[in-house]
């Protein structure tokens, strides 16, 4: 994806390129390091540390997040020194929207009542609910949020998406597409059978999900989330979850991770929790690599980057 109109357009001369590359546990295979494009030279692998290595890493131009998420990279040092900075939006969507629409799946046929059964061996037939004709509100209506929508109108739900930009275009309406704006967050959290929440974190996006617009929520509604466990005031979830006041949660991310063992989230037994795996999948994140690759040897050929992060806006 090309930057936005306004963004600056990013070039480069020619030249020889020495590549760091911090590593974590969860990162992707290291594998596709071997076939840099020719004038990049890996120098070094480390492990992701505070804020403290930004001093040591001197003559810095460029820094690619092999995941979606920016947050920890957004930091003053690299706004001062004009810093690009890519991301991975995209090899992700796909799996994550196969998980928001599974744990859909999950409380419409509920699941956790069909393993009871089988476990007590007992035949005993019950309704379960369909997704066709429900309302999924999609907070954050990016990359992921229209995979998720996608993946939704394919099991003919109708979609409510949440954005900046409400015009709909051509195409969106055609798909009968639903549109609000920031402001109208809780009208579309009243409104969902189940909420999907793609946001990303940023200034403006931090507990954005309160105890109002939880409160705002349908006592049958589920609440999804594959964004950012930041996004949402956590302490008004599990309170509106332990009064039933809401029929659900499935969390691939919750506000502080690991999750602590003494989270009240463990015991709810109208909880799903995934520990940050809905997009951990061979194929994303042979993808992710892929992509990477992609915008290195357009560095190093001194043409215009794709996948740029906005740093004010944070994504």
């Amino acid at each position: 994806m090309a930057p936005e109109s306004g963004m600056p357009k990013i070039t480069h001369q020619q030249r020889n390129v020495n590549l760091f590359a911090l590593a974590g546990r969860n990162a992707p295979k290291l594998d596709a390091l071997q076939d840099l494009p020719t004038g990049m030279h890996l120098i070094g692998v480390g492990r992701p540390s505070d804020e403290g290595i930004w001093p040591y890493l001197t003559n810095l131009k460029w820094i690619h997040s092999v995941a979606s998420g920016v947050e920890r990279l957004l930091i003053p040092e690299m706004a001062r020194d004009s810093v690009i900075v890519t991301n991975s939006r995209g090899p992700y969507s796909h799996a994550l929207a196969e998980w928001a629409i599974t744990a859909c799946s999950w409380f419409a046929k509920d699941l956790p009542r069909l393993k009871a059964q089988q476990k007590d061996r007992n035949w005993e037939p019950y309704y379960v609910e369909e997704l066709r004709g429900k309302h999924i509100g999609i907070v954050g209506y990016g990359d992921i949020g229209q995979a998720v929508g996608n993946l939704a109108q394919a099991f003919k739900m109708n979609v409510i998406a949440l954005r900046r930009r409400t015009q709909l275009s051509q195409h969106e309406r055609d798909q009968a597409l639903t549109v609000y704006g920031p402001e109208q967050l809780n009208k579309l959290m009243a409104e969902s059978d189940y909420i999907v929440n793609a946001l990303p974190l940023t200034e403006a996006t931090l507990e954005v999900i309160d105890a109002r617009a939880i409160a705002s929520m349908k006592h049958n509604a589920v609440f999804v989330n594959v964004g950012r466990g930041k996004t949402i005031d956590e302490t008004a979830l599990v309170q509106a979850l332990q009064n039933k006041h809401i029929r659900g949660a499935a969390l691939d991310v919750t506000y502080t991770e690991p999750l602590s063992e003494n989270s009240p989230l463990w015991d709810l037994d109208n909880v799903l929790i995934s520990p940050h795996t809905a997009a951990r999948t061979e194929l994303s994140f042979s993808k992710s690599t892929k992509l990477f690759g992609e915008l290195a040897q357009l560095y190093v050929e001194g043409k215009e980057l794709f996948n740029v992060v906005d740093p004010e806006e944070g994504y």
